[in-house]
């Protein structure tokens, strides 16, 4: 999510079914009280979950 990718981009890289990926982005969004992908890239961001810049940040 925090690199942009969509639904379908995500399941291509990741190789889960497209629905298990929406599946997975709708319970963290519900987990985190965020209403939007974006909303929850900012969190990540705030708590060290991701860094600008980087695709895999826990690679980096």
């Amino acid at each position: 999510m925090a690199s942009g990718r969509s639904n379908g981009e995500i399941a291509e890289d990741l190789h889960p079914a497209e629905t298990t990926v929406k599946s997975h982005v709708s319970s963290i969004l519900a987990r985190i009280g965020a209403g939007t992908r974006d909303q929850a890239v900012a969190f990540a961001s705030e708590v060290g979950l991701v860094r600008a810049g980087t695709d895999w940040p826990w690679l980096a």
